[in-house]
């Protein structure tokens, strides 16, 4: 078993450092498949190692987002900010117990990052209001729910989830810059594609290995 948890999540990493060749090619069935299967895969390892339901639903959810938000259009997009806001609500769920919000006063990294998170949150939110349309309630919707989850994990001892939610909010706050603020033929582009999956497949790698653990005999 041991053997093939490491293998499993071999397979993951490898796989998602792969889709950095991918990113700037256009939508197809093949590169869905190319950019869900690196968070699937984590799924599978979190069964295999016997990990929470709720860490499994999660990574499922993300997977799921991933496929929707392989494709262009408004239906695809909303389709993956629904998987993703569920996957935050189950991050968040599975924190709950373990949350200490003590830990947010007490300590002064904790602290300055729940008011990075908060006010990095905030303006996003205000600076996507205009742009986004008729889509500004729903992201407002996902940005409170994920800044929800971002407090949960920074509210538990263990310093890795706090980790892998900056990495989300990066990723997403980047993701969003690049959806309504920039244009598609801007050159940042070229950096904002990679930088988003650079951050979001290590943000949900630590939260599996977080709570699942390394593989040990």
């Amino acid at each position: 078993m041991v053997l093939l948890l490491w293998a499993v999540l071999a397979a993951s990493i490898a796989l998602a450092v792969g889709y950095f060749r991918w990113l700037r090619k256009p939508a197809s069935h093949l590169r869905t498949v190319l950019k869900t299967a690196p968070v699937l895969l984590l799924a599978l390892y979190a069964v295999l190692a016997g990990a929470p339901a709720l860490l499994i639903v999660a990574l499922i959810f993300g997977a799921f987002g991933d496929a929707c938000l392989a494709y262009e259009g408004e239906a695809a997009f909303i389709s993956g900010l629904a998987a993703f806001l569920a996957s935050h609500l189950a991050y968040a769920a599975l924190f709950w117990p373990s949350m200490e919000p003590s830990l947010l006063v007490g300590s002064a990294w904790r602290y300055t990052a729940a008011w990075i998170f908060v006010v990095l949150t905030g303006m996003t939110l205000f600076m996507l209001w205009r742009p986004a349309g008729r889509l500004a309630i729903p992201i407002t919707a996902y940005g409170i729910v994920l800044l929800a989850m971002a407090l949960s994990a920074l509210a538990v001892k263990p310093v890795l989830p706090a980790v892998a939610a900056a990495l989300f909010v990066m990723s997403d706050t980047a993701l969003a810059i690049q959806k309504f603020l920039v244009k598609p033929d801007a050159p940042v582009m070229a950096r904002l594609k990679p930088f988003v999956w650079g951050t979001y497949f290590p943000a949900q790698l630590i939260f599996t290995l977080a709570i699942a653990g390394l593989p040990s005999a």
